[in-house]
């Protein structure tokens, strides 16, 4: 990131002093500008939360996914103020980073495969509604059926597979009714869904938003008991 413009403000003007550059883990960007305003002209200068730092920056690189996150001001001597303005986004034009996959023990057994939560961190351009209704980034569908299971992959990330494929154990079907089978009258006996979604979250984060999706192996019997 380029580092430093050297001047003087002029009326209702900003001059940047300072550019520094992060990001996290799960791929998300961060910028922080500190631009040197007369006092008389701070607050008129002071950026909206989520302005893009491609309308606002005075680099000379300015970047359409990036927007403001949070700003700060501090007066100095001679009339003059710092404004800092952090920014969080991506750099990129398009794309989306790779998620991150944890898994975290549980005690106990679990149904076949290791007693974990798959824990899957990722950025994504849906919205907190989309994230909710299963719909993981523009490019991907929300699911059709519950209990939700893992999809295949989340931004270009290979998912666990299932320890077990998915089956429905039955038994005794014929000359039953439907509400017969799934009030445990011989019927379903088991069904085993794999790893299937278990608790979501989602911050917003500028225009994208960084979910936090937990999935676990999930099975239940006819009469409707599952494993969690």
């Amino acid at each position: 990131m380029p580092a430093t413009i050297i001047g003087s403000p002029a009326s209702g003007g900003k001059v940047l002093r300072r550019q520094n550059y992060s990001k996290e883990a799960n791929g998300l960007e961060t910028i922080q500008e500190t631009y040197i305003v007369r006092s008389a002209d701070l607050i008129s200068l002071v950026p909206a939360k989520d302005t893009t730092h491609f309308a606002y920056s005075s680099a000379t690189t300015k970047f359409r996914r990036m927007a403001v996150e949070s700003t700060s001001t501090s007066e100095q001597d001679g009339g003059i103020s710092e404004l800092n303005v952090t920014y969080v986004g991506l750099t990129s034009s398009s794309g989306l980073p790779p998620a991150i996959v944890r898994t975290i023990p549980l005690a106990g057994a679990a149904i076949y495969g290791a007693p974990v939560i798959i824990d899957v961190e990722f950025v994504s351009d849906s919205s907190v509604t989309q994230i909710l209704a299963g719909k993981l980034s523009s490019l991907s569908t929300a699911p059709s059926e519950f209990p939700a299971p893992i999809p295949p992959q989340i931004n270009g990330t290979a998912m666990p597979t299932n320890p077990k494929t998915p089956f429905t154990n039955r038994a005794n079907l014929a000359n039953l009714t439907t509400g017969q089978i799934f009030a445990g009258a011989g019927g379903i006996i088991f069904q085993y869904y794999g790893y299937c979604l278990k608790d979501t979250q989602a911050t917003q984060r500028g225009q994208f938003i960084v979910a936090v999706l937990s999935y676990q192996e999930f099975g239940r019997t006819g009469q409707g008991t599952s494993s969690w």
